[in-house]
């Protein structure tokens, strides 16, 4: 485990940012010894309009991962985004009812977004892209996407006995909420967006499906945040009162906690699919009625790898009573296992409800 006194500037994304080119991939290479063989370091790259390269690794089966160093940042919708989003109400002109209906539902679910907090994320390596079918396809050969079939440059979208098999897989896990969110926003200060403030049209989620040159990447280096129906480690609480503000998972029962979905949306009406997009915004996995996507993590702080176990989309808190890291690891798998086969018994239950936000008749 990588520790602040050794690597200051992995801890801190100002110290990150106002480091050479050169401690960047002194760093890199630090990073790289703590990981697996399947983990090349690929180099620094820059992203969009901003300055600061990232440091990119390439793994083996999965992609390319961004290092997104930790920092502090404000999480769920600030005020001055609640007051972008109204500016943007009364700017927008449009004839249909349910446009204002969305705004209405939007301003009315604000209170899921809140208390705004002050939370301080470890760094940690995440996938720029969401799991594809294609990548998919190593621990799933018989996978067939709900909604792409076999497509190899699509999305997957897996229940959660199939999500258990990629973590298993893989030996990464999913995100945090905090972290998804603070590597959405990318550094920027309390925006709607990834890039900002401005409402995204037709024409700009396109071309972020497409991604023909790579500049709808944010400036973490992640691709397409809103677009896909990302599911996190935490379980799903409808407010951030004594929410963890160390960027840990918020542990609970029951549902999880999903990010996104536009892309679901398609053909989009016109009638505030962008809404899924917000940096900020939250859902219940009822939500991912056709599955969810996975953008995999693998920690590199406090609460990294060995820490944090998933059992089919969950994340359950190793225990600090096990002195051995054998018994856990056995005592994790029997767990995972049974959370499966009974996640497994839910997902027809899920698939037929029908979320209003995340789908919309053609």
């Amino acid at each position: 485990m990588l520790h602040v006194a050794a690597a200051p500037e992995l801890f801190d994304r100002t110290l990150w940012s106002s480091a050479t080119d050169e401690r960047r991939a002194e760093l890199a290479r630090l990073v790289a010894a703590e990981l697996g063989p399947e983990f090349e370091y690929a180099g620094l790259r820059t992203y969009g309009e901003a300055s600061t390269p990232v440091a990119v690794f390439t793994h083996a089966t999965v992609g390319e991962f961004s290092l997104v160093p930790g920092g502090g940042f404000d999480m769920g919708l600030s005020p001055e985004e609640e007051e972008a989003i109204r500016t943007a109400r009364e700017a927008v002109e449009v004839e249909a009812d349910d446009f204002d209906q969305e705004f209405d539902l939007l301003l009315s679910e604000i209170g899921q977004m809140r208390p705004l907090h002050r939370v301080v994320v470890p760094p940690f390596l995440i996938a720029q892209r969401v799991l594809s079918i294609g990548r998919a396809l190593r621990w799933l050969p018989n996978l067939s996407d709900p909604l792409y079939g076999q497509v190899a440059k699509a999305a997957a979208h897996l229940n959660p006995e199939q999500i258990t098999a990629v973590l298993v897989g893989t030996g990464m896990r999913l995100p945090a909420e905090a972290e998804l969110e603070y590597a959405a926003r990318g550094g920027l200060h309390r925006r709607l967006f990834p890039w900002g403030d401005r409402l995204p049209d037709d024409a700009t989620i396109e071309a972020m499906l497409a991604d023909e040159d790579g500049s709808t990447h944010n400036a973490f280096g992640l691709h397409g945040y809103g677009l896909y129906p990302v599911l996190c480690a935490d379980h799903w609480h409808p407010h951030y009162r004594a929410a963890p503000d160390d960027g840990a998972p918020w542990l609970g029962s029951g549902m999880h906690v999903v990010r996104g979905g536009a892309a679901d949306c398609y053909p989009w009406q016109g009638c505030g699919e962008w809404n899924l997009m917000l940096c900020a915004l939250r859902m219940t996995d009822r939500a991912a009625e056709y599955g969810a996507s996975v953008r995999l993590v693998y920690g590199l702080g406090e609460h990294e790898n060995a820490d944090v176990v998933e059992e089919t989309g969950a994340a359950k808190q190793a225990s600090a009573k096990k002195t051995s890291k054998t018994a856990a690891k056995k005592s994790s798998k029997t767990a995972a296992k049974k959370a499966a086969k009974k996640a497994t018994k839910t997902v027809a239950k899920k698939a037929a409800k029908k979320s209003a936000k995340t789908r919309k008749s053609a």
